[in-house]
């Protein structure tokens, strides 16, 4: 880098502020098509979402299911899919409206949770033989779900626990019955090199889409950082589509 580049990068947590040091590994150029709104809805979501699909293996021609498709890693998660060749990209969200922005961003079928199984949905879909990688940010109230809409040696990843992370009474059956593989992932907890090279494969494999306009980056709305609680109420209520931005 050098001076006066405009970058954006991982941190360590403390992104409540004017300014944050990060390890210049962990940051790349922000391009010139990207606002510093947008620049700063992109790295945590995209890297997230784009080393979980990376860590099951999704292969071109696979079909994958992602929860939250209204949240900042579901909107990167459908997208990034897309680009990786997925045939079919299932997603879950609460509200019609978030399911019809999610399809803008090449979502091919919604499932609204509050009045389908979406289990159910995607056997239907697929005639039975499920989706191959599951992208859940949910937790354990869709765990025994998610396990019926995998298909034999499907793959699930788990980057999120926001319904919780305690099973109770739920089977470990369909693990051996079907062959099926679940990993856990964050990126707050892996060492430095790791998130270096989480950084690395999104900088050369996803940003240049990001750049073109092909993949987009979904700012729902900007609070001034002042007014960071107002942010994290509008967050609690579920309401956004995108990312939520703290501007200084």
């Amino acid at each position: 880098f050098a001076g006066g580049d405009r970058v954006m990068g991982l941190v360590a947590g403390g992104g409540y502020a004017e300014m944050v040091s990060v390890p210049q590994r962990l940051a790349v150029k922000v391009p010139d098509s990207l606002s510093w709104q947008e620049a700063g809805a992109t790295p945590e979501v995209f890297i997230t979402a784009h080393d979980a699909l990376l860590q099951c293996g999704l292969q071109a021609g696979e079909r994958v299911l992602i929860h939250a498709v209204g949240s900042g890693v579901g909107v990167a998660g459908v997208q990034i899919a897309k680009m990786m060749g997925a045939s079919q990209v299932f997603g879950t969200a609460g509200s019609a409206e978030k399911l019809e922005q999610a399809a803008a961003l090449g979502l091919d079928v919604g499932v609204n949770y509050r009045e389908q199984d979406f289990a159910e949905v995607v056997r239907e879909a697929t005639d039975g033989a499920g989706v191959d990688v599951v992208l859940d940010v949910i937790g354990a109230d869709y765990w025994e779900q998610n396990l019926r809409a995998l298909a034999r040696q499907g793959r699930m990843v788990e980057v999120g626990l926001m319904s919780g992370a305690e099973l109770r009474g739920a089977s470990l059956g369909p693990l051996l019955m079907k062959r099926l593989q679940v990993r856990g992932t964050t990126l707050r907890a892996r060492p430095l090199e790791q998130k270096a090279a989480a950084t690395r494969a999104f900088e050369k494999s996803v940003l240049p889409h990001i750049a073109s306009g092909r993949i987009k980056v979904v700012v729902d709305s900007v609070y001034p950082l002042r007014e960071a609680a107002a942010a994290q109420a509008h967050m609690e209520e579920n309401a956004n589509f995108g990312k939520i931005v703290l501007e200084p």
